[in-house]
């Protein structure tokens, strides 16, 4: 660990210029609790690699698996003593402490709301930081789009992880050709998606992190209907059997609009809002009327209009037709309020380095001031 080369050129005859890639130095690291390991490696592989040192702040409510890949590690014996270190407790506490500690650069990944508090402390120090937040992602379906491709791709959009996805596809706009047939599968569907204990392979969605966040959930359901939105499929929890005894939230299909706040608020949770839209102006209109712009899909048999959409959306993802795929080396990060930064690419190197530059006279003589004699 330590200077890396970057490139070595001669600028003209007599002047080498030397690039080379330093680590920032100590480097606080704060993720949530929806993909604890995930998350590790995003944050932890290029902070290590860049040479930097790492306090690394796992949730509260998963910190037992961090705990354990940092046990793995040291016990594989790859890096030296202190180099990863792990530091748990609430936010409130261990993350506030975090911030106001003598460190070189701040990544964080979760809500908005929180967010801004590490991008303010960063600014406060003068200091880099890499921030992924929250989203309220458009999930875009043509009446054109294959229907068994398209009922996959709400699926995974909202149901992934319970929903609990910052990049979950939770806005979903139907071409209105096609609403009637589409609402009719996705209720199929949603009805017979298999809910469980997580361990079960046959299961394909388990329960929200906890009782706290399975209320709030329900809350904006309340929220939605509040607002004149129609429940089309669930929109309740468990009551009955043994999912009754945990936090377990139906599939649930709000109808309504984008100007709703459970069109407008992230929800985090297994509750998609099915608005209706007539051409492709229309919708992109409505996918880039959001604070956020983290994710996004795209469903159609056109490739060109699935494309020209995917440009015109102000996101830092957008899937076509397929989504939630986080494959290796495909950057992801977010536009506007969903954060700032890319993660999961080689360009994340570059955050996690100070870039020096070395200029060498090889000339002999002196440059001399810049006036005649």
């Amino acid at each position: 660990m330590g200077r890396t080369p970057d490139s070595a050129t001669m600028l003209d005859t007599n002047t080498l210029n030397m690039i080379l890639r330093e680590p920032l130095g100590v480097i606080g690291q704060i993720v949530p609790w929806n993909f604890p390991f995930l998350m590790g490696a995003w944050k932890l592989a290029p902070a290590l690699v860049a040479g930097n040192t790492v306090v690394f702040k796992p949730s509260s409510s998963t910190s037992l698996s961090i705990l354990e890949l940092a046990r793995l590690i040291d016990e594989a014996g790859i890096l030296p003593p202190g180099v990863l270190n792990v530091i748990t407790g609430s936010g409130s506490k261990s993350g506030s402490y975090l911030l106001k500690a003598d460190v070189d650069k701040l990544a964080f990944t979760g809500s908005t709301e929180v967010g801004r508090s590490i991008a303010l402390a960063a600014a406060e120090k003068i200091i880099p930081a890499t921030l992924e937040f929250g989203g309220k992602s458009a999930n875009v379906f043509f009446d054109d789009a294959d229907p068994e491709v398209a009922v996959n791709g709400v699926e995974m959009g909202i149901l992934f992880n319970q929903g609990q996805v910052c990049s979950a596809g939770s806005r979903i706009f139907i071409q209105e050709k096609v609403l009637d047939d589409f609402m009719n599968r996705l209720t199929d569907s949603f009805n017979d998606v298999r809910v469980g204990d997580p361990l079960d392979p046959q299961t394909q969605m388990g329960a929200q992190i906890n009782e706290t966040q399975l209320k709030k959930i329900l809350g904006y359901v309340e929220i939605g209907a509040a607002e004149g939105a129609k429940v089309a499929v669930g929109g309740q929890r468990y009551t009955e059997g043994a999912l009754a005894q945990g936090a377990f939230m139906q599939p649930t299909l709000m109808v309504g609009n984008n100007d709703m706040r459970v069109a407008q608020e992230e929800i985090f949770g297994p509750v998609g809002v099915v608005i209706p839209f007539k051409d492709e102006d229309e919708v992109v209109d409505m996918a880039n009327n959001s604070p956020y712009g983290l994710g996004g899909g795209v469903f159609s048999r056109s490739l060109e209009r699935a494309i020209r959409v995917a440009t015109r959306v102000r996101t830092g993802r957008v899937w076509v037709n397929q989504y939630n795929a986080f494959p290796a080396g495909a950057p992801f990060g977010g536009y506007k309020e969903s954060g700032i930064g890319r993660e999961t690419h080689k360009m994340i190197l570059d955050t996690y380095q100070q870039t020096k530059n070395i200029l060498v006279n090889l000339s002999g003589a002196p440059a001399g001031l810049p006036y005649a004699k």
